[in-house]
């Protein structure tokens, strides 16, 4: 099984940036995640923005709370919530070119006063304990090679009473993913080392003091970004050809990210991973 450090996945977010800005509009949407496409969502910008409003709505966010974007990517998820809730957002990100872009994007949409960002590991972060009433995660806790280290430092962070809130791709069940081709096809692509299911992080979870508190599975609602991802790859797949052949190497993860959109369909079709949106919240 491949093992990705902080800084590969760092580097594939660096190295795919234009992958995202072609096919997922992200200067529209401010997000690299999966969009859920809910009763009345028209196109992919509503769709995204979607999976903050859902997962906000879940989590019960209020505009007193003040919350850390554990990997923030290009800072959407943030600036949605100072926007439509007012609550102060701390985001971080592996990457100091993202951090750099959702700091330009907050200040494009006048929210500066409520949000900030900084290149950081969400594993050990620099803040002091019980400092957040919640943690949030769009498709970035599944990056953790060891997730017990995400919910221990979420643990840490957090005020008594505090939540997490996640919305991910998780294992349907629990096969062993490091035997599975395609499931490490989809997600090595993403530089994701090992995947686990709802199940699995809910009892990792419950050893830190979390219980499950709300949960929403949105698998069917994801397919449209799911086939729009795999016609994305599918026209990848020969722009990488040509570029190898023609202009020059492309770096490794836009040179296999195709695949993951390729795999993803397929590994979706298999029923091999559902998306769910989930808030674990401490009571212990």
């Amino acid at each position: 099984m491949k093992i990705f450090t902080p800084q590969d996945v760092a580097n594939y977010y660096d190295q795919t940036e234009v992958h995202y800005r072609m096919f997922w509009k992200f200067e529209e949407a401010l997000g690299l995640h999966y969009g859920i496409w809910s009763k009345g969502i028209n196109n992919l910008k509503e769709a995204v923005l979607n999976t903050n409003q859902l997962l906000a709505e879940l989590g019960e966010i209020k505009s007193t709370d003040v919350g850390l974007d554990a990997g923030c990517g290009v800072g959407g998820s943030s600036i949605y919530l100072a926007k439509n809730i007012g609550c102060k957002v701390t985001g971080i990100s592996l990457s100091e070119k993202q951090a750099a872009t959702a700091t330009e994007f907050a200040e494009k949409h006048g929210v500066t006063q409520l949000v900030s960002f900084k290149a950081m590991n969400y594993t050990s972060t620099s803040f002091a304990d019980n400092t957040f009433d919640f943690v949030w995660a769009i498709e970035s806790m599944q990056t953790a090679v060891d997730k017990s280290d995400f919910l221990k430092e979420a643990k840490r962070i957090l005020k008594p009473g505090g939540k997490i809130l996640i919305a991910d791709c998780f294992k349907s069940y629990n096969y062993p993913f490091a035997k599975n081709k395609l499931m490490q096809l989809m997600f090595n692509g993403w530089a994701v080392t090992d995947v686990v299911s709802a199940e699995e992080l809910i009892n990792e979870a419950n050893h830190f003091g979390f219980v499950l508190h709300k949960e929403q599975d949105v698998t069917k609602e994801v397919y449209p970004s799911v086939l729009r991802f795999f016609y994305a790859a599918v026209i990848g797949m020969f722009g990488t050809f040509f570029y190898n052949v023609f202009v020059k190497k492309a770096s490794y993860f836009s040179r296999v990210h195709y695949k993951t959109g390729l795999s993803q369909f397929a590994a979706y079709k298999k029923k091999l991973w559902t998306y769910n949106l989930l808030v674990l919240k401490c009571e212990k």
